[in-house]
């Protein structure tokens, strides 16, 4: 009698992050996380109704809809999951469930928030889980971060009752000055609360970020002492850093402090550039202490800091390039190296304007003005679409553009690399550039950052005295 083998089934249920992109997701049990999300230190879950195994029946396309059943099926379930834990929130009227649903559910409307499209399903499905335990301190920032989503999709003005916007925003506001970091997972949560806020807060007031940004990483700066074993534990973290440290570049401030992270990962806006985002920041603090200090030897120290981080960011080149592997689509992949080479031509453009002013080795600036301008515009010949989160590297490279032909096309590509999701300071950026051209011109100014004129919209609605701990 022949021996019967008794096999092993497959697991037939993949995470919800495989799932959405449609990845092999292999794992021993269903409780076990995938190797996947291990290899990149992702939460694996698995939340979505879950279909039993073997083929579905299939019955063509709907004439009435034009969606095929198995889609309209995955589509249903992701809104019957959100649906499901959002009746969870206590208090939560039927227009602002809306709004969370519209955040949670529809692929869309997260593209701003991320350089990658496939960071979004993920972000989507950690909004359903989290919202429920935490919604007394994310809920009003979630549904104005919604609110300002919407309008930024319709581009009508109409479509946004500003006054309740605003009204959310305070009430996250509060809930953000009110929380008390008392462990890591209250670090996380204040800088996800201050992060979606800062995002709420450019997209429809345009103001008082900077002060969220050093309000939250001074609050949870206990709890970055030790490096962090992957920095998506703490999405929104580097966002903060990245909008401080471009303010204190503009105004030459001090940065509150700088962003720590493992060699593995991927940063879900600033991809493979997170290791230069440390030189900025010690950028931003050289042009600080430039501002007061007069004694030789300290000047003579500080230049050779210059002269280390310039031989440092000249010699960069992206340590993550195995990760690379984590991204089906070749437009994601082109992004991400353009986006580097970018970042370290902007570092190094900011090092060389605290070194030579105005007037002063400009041939040098101009090359690599010009080589971040042409790998901005071929990733957007590439992809066909142009390159998010390089809002700080474009004024950079853009202040050094002399030539009047090459300036009017620089003033038209504002729209396309100053972030969608920050219409104000798009503004105030194109009002920048035509006054620090004409303050170069005319020999008023010897460096971009001591201008007069900055890119920032000044509002009086956000009292930033309100972010001062007492």
């Amino acid at each position: 009698m022949e021996n019967i083998v008794t096999r092993n089934p497959k697991v037939r249920t993949s995470c919800d992050r495989c799932y959405e992109l449609k990845e092999r997701c292999q794992r021993a049990t269903t409780s076990a996380p995938c190797a996947r999300c291990e290899r990149l230190g992702l939460s694996c879950l698995t939340v979505r109704p879950v279909r039993p195994p073997g083929r579905r029946a299939h019955h063509g396309k709907n004439p009435d809809i034009g969606t095929k059943p198995g889609k309209r099926r995955k589509l249903e379930h992701c809104h019957f999951g959100s649906d499901r834990c959002l009746d969870a929130l206590p208090d939560l009227q039927s227009d602002e469930k809306q709004l969370l649903l519209y955040l949670t559910s529809q692929p869309e409307s997260l593209e701003h928030f991320f350089m990658y499209s496939g960071f979004q399903a993920g972000q989507q499905q950690t909004l359903v889980t989290q919202l429920p335990a935490v919604s007394p301190l994310l809920k009003n920032a979630y549904i104005a971060c919604a609110m300002t989503i919407k309008q930024l999709q319709s581009s009508s003005n109409a479509n946004m009752d500003m006054s309740t916007c605003v009204g959310y925003i305070s009430k996250a506001m509060g809930a953000l000055r009110s929380l008390r970091v008392l462990t890591s997972q209250d670090a996380v949560l204040c800088n996800t609360l201050g992060g979606v806020l800062s995002f709420a807060i450019y997209t429809a007031i345009g103001v008082g970020v900077p002060d969220i940004c050093s309000f939250c990483l001074s609050a949870t700066d206990p709890f970055m002492g030790a490096p962090m074993t992957d920095t998506h534990e703490d999405p929104w973290q580097t966002f903060l850093v990245l909008l401080e440290v471009a303010d204190c570049l503009v105004y030459r401030r001090k940065p509150t402090r700088t962003i720590q992270m493992s060699a593995s990962a991927v940063d879900r806006r600033l991809g493979l550039c997170v290791p230069l985002l440390a030189h900025y920041h010690d950028l931003a603090i050289i042009s600080n202490s430039l501002l007061s200090i007069t004694d030789i030897g300290i000047l003579s120290r500080l230049q050779k800091q210059l002269d280390v981080i310039h031989a440092l960011v000249e010699s960069w080149q992206p340590c993550h390039l195995g990760q690379l592997d984590q991204f089906s689509s070749s437009a994601d992949i082109v992004n991400l190296l353009a986006q580097a080479k970018v970042y370290r031509l902007g570092a190094l453009l900011v090092g060389h304007r605290l070194r030579y002013p105005f007037g002063s080795e400009d041939i040098q600036a101009e090359i690599w003005s010009k080589e971040a301008m042409i790998e901005l515009e071929m990733a957007k010949r590439v992809t066909r679409r142009p390159l998010r989160f390089v809002t700080l590297p474009f004024i950079v490279a853009a202040v050094e553009v002399r030539a009047e032909n090459l300036r009017s096309e620089t003033f038209r590509c504002v729209d396309d690399y100053v972030d969608h999701y920050a219409p104000f300071l798009r503004d105030a950026t194109k009002i920048f550039l035509l006054r620090v051209w004409h303050e170069r011109d005319m020999g008023l100014t010897t460096r971009w950052f001591d201008s007069i004129h900055k890119p920032c919209p000044v509002m009086d609605s956000i009292d930033a005295t309100c972010f001062v701990r007492s």
